[in-house]
This record gives C-alpha cells, sequence and structure tokens, in this order.
C-alpha cells in the first residue's frame, strides 16, 4: 500500500511538474505596441557585384589599367535602415611585379585607401591578402563611395624572365550591420 502511494505521488509531482516546464517552454509574450519599434532592412541587390575577378592578360610592362567601381547603402530610394560597415579585400598570387593601390574618389580628389605588397600576409593557399580599413556608411541618408583600383606593371620589369608569368586579381566588398557598442 505504500508503495503504491508513493507512486502515484511521484506520478502526479512529475505530471505538475512536466506540464509546468513544457507550457514554459512552448509560451512566450511580447509587447509590440512601441511606437517607435521598427524592422530594420539591410538593402541588397543581387544584380550588382560584391565579389569581381579582374583580367591581367592585357598589362604588360609599362601600363597601367583603372577599374573604377562604387559601394552604396541605397538602392534607387530606399536607403538601408541599419549603419553598414564593410572592408574591401584584394586577394592575389602577386606572381607579377604589379603595383595595386585602391584609392577612394571624392570629386576630382583621390584618397590612397592601400597598397596592396608584400607586407600584408598570405592565407594558407599562399595568396596575398589585402585588406582595407573598415568604411562606414550610417542609415541616416543614402552614401554613395566611390573607388578606383590602379594596376600597374613598372616599365623597368620589361624582359622575358616576366613574359609567361600569370596572375589574378580579385576583389571582395564584405559587408554588415553595424552593432551598436
Amino acid at each position: 500500500m505504500k508503495y503504491k502511494v508513493l507512486i502515484i505521488l511521484i506520478g502526479l509531482v512529475a505530471l505538475l511538474l512536466g506540464t509546468g516546464i513544457t507550457y514554459s517552454i512552448f509560451s512566450s509574450s511580447s509587447n509590440l505596441t512601441l511606437a517607435n519599434q521598427q524592422i530594420a532592412k539591410f538593402i541588397f541587390e543581387t544584380e550588382k557585384l560584391d565579389h569581381l575577378e579582374l583580367s591581367l592578360d592585357n598589362i604588360t610592362p609599362g601600363k597601367e589599367e583603372e577599374y573604377l567601381f562604387s559601394i552604396s547603402n541605397a538602392l534607387d530610394k530606399t536607403v538601408s535602415n541599419v549603419t553598414i560597415n564593410y572592408q574591401i579585400t584584394i586577394e592575389t598570387f602577386h606572381f607579377m611585379p604589379l603595383d595595386i593601390a585602391l584609392y577612394k574618389v571624392n570629386g576630382k580628389t583621390e584618397e590612397l585607401i592601400m597598397q596592396c605588397d608584400e607586407t600584408y600576409s598570405r592565407n594558407t593557399s599562399n595568396i596575398l591578402v589585402c585588406n582595407s580599413a573598415i568604411q562606414e556608411m550610417s542609415y541616416e541618408q543614402g552614401v554613395l563611395d566611390n573607388y578606383k583600383l590602379k594596376v600597374s606593371f613598372p616599365a623597368d620589369y620589361d624582359s622575358e624572365d616576366y613574359a609567361d608569368l600569370v596572375d589574378f586579381l580579385d576583389l571582395k566588398i564584405n559587408s554588415w550591420q553595424k552593432m551598436s557598442e
């Protein structure tokens, strides 16, 4: 008799505890009635690129190539509702003795952002990875940052030793939402 009462008592306690735990796991509530509550949006347009492989086939000693691109936090008249951080990465094997420079263009002025050279580190695949400083775009207004990538092959490397070198230049733009500090 004691065992039956004890088993029934343990069963009731387990049932009461199990019901409370189950209810607390599957039940939640929130108050979504704040006046200034909004869902933030991060503007993406998949037709635009965040990665670009540049051909170096036509560059010869004494020649310079320029590549222009822009980064924006707006699409048409819609501006992102969040502050965006982004970083530009240039990857290359750097087999060819190229001078690679990234400039931020503001009207007629060009500000050197980075010079991609052997001072940067290589990854496990022996690719030279050059990262720019992190840039920020506020959500308060639409921003358009213009850039120019200058790639030049110095004329003093005009030798047969450099005739068959093959290299690549990969430009990546990594962006993410800035988290409050």
